[in-house]
């Protein structure tokens, strides 16, 4: 039942998607409660896929016709303000922001705004430095959840217990440059010292060894002439603090080809790639990704709470300031849990009928719906394991 409920939804998105994205509206415009803008950091793949069709299916529940923007490449300030001034009509509402830059001269341009982030750590409004940081206090700034871990040290363990529970003993770390992703700096970090600290209860032969320098990828391609340097040869492990299968798996996967690189070398990183071939080689016997963790799509659905309890003025009685959350992490460890991530989750095919928490069972944790609904129910939403992996395996 399941599968051809699946596959009926399927051809209904297909249909959907066939629309150009700026033409995803759901309520005549007399009887909007007026637009929302989403700011996307991608114009493509899985993730793209299913924020269009979430948007549209929450927006249509919800009463609001929205429109996709697209955010600066760089998350420059400038460009993203530009994009919204570009996309601003009379009947705009509210904003979700799915990078940054700018939020401060967005929400100075439009005072009356409500903004919220998605997929983003919102750096810029939580660091104590950051440009945007007075967001944090402004009433019509609604928080953020992040894409993944909101702290590079919660990271930075992750991967640690994954080297050791693996029993990885060489490993070299590759990551995206710390002034665009300064959490990963902090990551790296956090990972060095937990092993260092690991070594020091176990004897020699157990311990585990980081290459000196992590490598920095300025958002290109690991060189092929990574491998020709002998510390490199013999690693059991790359972590990837960056989008690993897209900038690491190829050069990896050439190196063990060409024995430049130990044959059983390993990849463990962030990020989710649906090319076949990709999916294929995760967590399979003699695979190279043998670990792959990411924020699940559905994390969404916090931000659209937030916004919607804003513009409807029926705000959660028990929120009482901004605040960026964790995002809900997917971790596949076993090709089990990506089986069931390919075929029974809307994260490879947007398919809304394999949703963890279904759109008849959100509504209660709308106010407009659920009187009795509060922000601490939500935040126990998203500290459960609905979002993770575990809400499509049972």
């Amino acid at each position: 039942m399941k599968k051809t409920m699946k596959k009926a939804a399927s051809l209904v998105l297909a249909a959907t998607l066939a629309v150009s994205p700026a033409a995803c509206v759901q309520a005549d415009a007399e009887e909007s409660n007026g637009k929302i803008l989403f700011l996307s950091f991608t114009s493509s793949g899985p993730i793209y896929d299913f924020d269009i069709a979430y948007m549209d299916a929450w927006m249509s529940e919800l009463g609001y016709t929205w429109e996709m923007v697209y955010g600066d490449s760089s998350n420059d300030p400038a460009g993203n303000l530009a994009a919204v001034k570009n996309a601003m009509t009379s009947d705009v509402v509210g904003l979700i922001m799915c990078q940054d830059g700018g939020v401060a001269n967005i929400m100075e341009e439009y005072p009356d705004l409500y903004v919220v982030g998605s997929a983003t750590d919102m750096a810029s409004v939580y660091d104590e430095d950051g440009a945007s940081a007075a967001c944090a206090d402004n009433d019509h700034f609604l928080g953020s959840v992040a894409s993944g871990y909101a702290s590079g040290v919660d990271t930075g363990k992750m991967y640690a217990e994954a080297i050791i529970e693996k029993g990885y003993k060489k490993v070299a770390i590759c990551m995206f440059p710390s002034f665009a992703y300064p959490q990963y700096e902090i990551a790296d970090e956090t990972l060095r010292s937990e092993i260092a600290a690991y070594n020091e209860t176990v004897s020699e032969e157990e311990q585990i060894e980081i290459t000196e320098e992590s490598t920095v990828l300025m958002f290109t391609s690991l060189d092929d002439n990574f491998f020709n340097e002998p510390e490199n040869q013999d690693l059991d492990a790359i972590i990837g603090l960056c989008g690993g299968q897209s900038f690491l798996y190829a050069p990896m996967l050439t190196a063990i080809a060409n024995g430049t690189a130990n044959p059983e070398m390993k990849l463990l990183t962030s990020g989710f790639e649906s090319d076949p071939d990709m999916m294929a080689d995760v967590c399979s016997d003699g695979g190279i990704v043998q670990g792959l963790y990411f924020a699940n799509v559905e994390n969404l659905f916090y931000s659209i709470v937030m916004l919607d309890n804003a513009l409807q003025g029926t705000q959660f009685a028990d929120y009482e300031q901004s605040e960026v959350l964790d995002g809900v992490m997917i971790s596949i460890t076993d090709r089990e849990i990506m089986e069931t991530i390919i075929n029974d989750s809307p994260i490879v095919t947007p398919d809304l009928s394999t949703l963890a928490l279904s759109i008849e069972d959100g509504k209660q944790y709308f106010v407009r719906y659920n009187e009795d609904a509060t922000y601490a129910a939500l935040l126990e939403l998203m500290e459960s394991d609905t979002f993770t992996e575990k809400g499509y395996m049972d």
